[in-house]
């Protein structure tokens, strides 16, 4: 029974040090997650601080749309202006100017504020064209700039995304909160289980020592019995010795006096008493005996 409660008590301890290192764990764990909402925090309030121009946002986009218009536009007429004309007259060179004239007014109306610095007119056909060819190689600058702050726009919108993140991480860190209170009430419960328990193996040894104490009485009274019962046993057998040795006396003398019935007759009651006391021990013997048999049976010690 020692070697079992031993057991018992060592799995015991082991389960109590590996719930508690659970909750070290956890609670490492949960300062950690602490750590990480407030980090976070820190940066979804940095995120909302920066807010997105909407009307910029219009503004590049509709700035990308003339400017994909303009550099159709402009590459068309371009194409055009290389190729050699058929007609070396005045009037065509008048309606070349005309139409070089016209695009400047469409570059100056796409552009708005930020207007394009026209050169005076002049009849060089091929400075024209270079100026055009500069001017249409500006816009498309300002177009892969607007391109790249487009996608800068759409990079910082994705910045939003980490809300999402946040509040998993919120509802991870309630999870751990609830499984930690849990992992407490367990731990709490588990040591009012050990301390019933061992309440409980503190009874029963002290039960135990009283029922040996008890056999160790019953063992002594029980030889108590036997020694009286053979003292009464001795006696009885000399009474009867004397008994009939009076007997044989008397028969021999042949005379019988009132006094010899009446000896007689005590002696016979006497005998009698004797009998039926050594009866009555044996009977308190023989319930000692199995009081004392049910005792050992009940703790488990050998019958002998």
């Amino acid at each position: 029974m020692s070697d079992s409660c031993n057991i018992s008590q060592d799995a015991i301890k082991s389960v109590n040090s590996t719930l508690l290192q659970n909750q070290s764990s956890l609670y490492k764990e949960n300062i950690k997650l602490q750590d990480d909402i407030v980090r976070l925090s820190q940066q979804l309030e940095e995120i909302r601080s920066l807010k997105m121009n909407d009307d910029l946002f219009q503004y590049f986009q509709k700035e990308k749309e003339n400017l994909l218009t303009l550099n159709n536009t402009l590459r068309e007429n371009i194409r055009h202006l290389k190729t050699p004309s058929k007609f070396g007259d005045n009037e065509a060179k008048n309606e070349l100017r005309d139409t070089v004239y016209q695009l400047d007014k469409i570059i100056e109306k796409v552009r708005r504020n930020d207007k394009f610095e026209i050169k005076p007119q002049k009849n060089n056909t091929e400075e024209v064209i270079t100026s055009l060819t500069k001017k249409l190689e500006e816009e498309e600058r300002k177009y892969e700039e607007s391109n790249e702050a487009l996608r800068k726009l759409r990079e910082d919108d994705e910045k939003y995304m980490l809300r999402e993140k946040i509040l998993d991480m919120k509802q991870l860190l309630t999870d751990l909160e609830v499984e930690n209170t849990k992992l407490k009430y367990e731990n709490e419960q588990l040591l009012q289980d050990i301390e019933h328990y061992k309440k409980q193996l503190d009874e029963a040894l002290e039960e135990t020592k009283a029922t040996a104490k008890q056999c160790c009485a019953l063992d002594d009274e029980k030889e108590l019995l036997k020694k009286t019962i053979s003292n009464l046993e001795n006696e009885r057998i000399r009474i009867k010795k004397a008994m009939i040795e009076e007997m044989n006396e008397a028969n021999r003398a042949k005379r019988v006096s009132v006094d010899t019935e009446i000896a007689l007759q005590h002696i016979s009651e006497a005998y009698e008493n004797k009998r039926k006391e050594i009866k009555s021990l044996m009977e308190q013997l023989e319930d000692a005996e199995n009081i004392i048999k049910e005792f050992k049976q009940q703790i488990n010690i050998p019958i002998l």
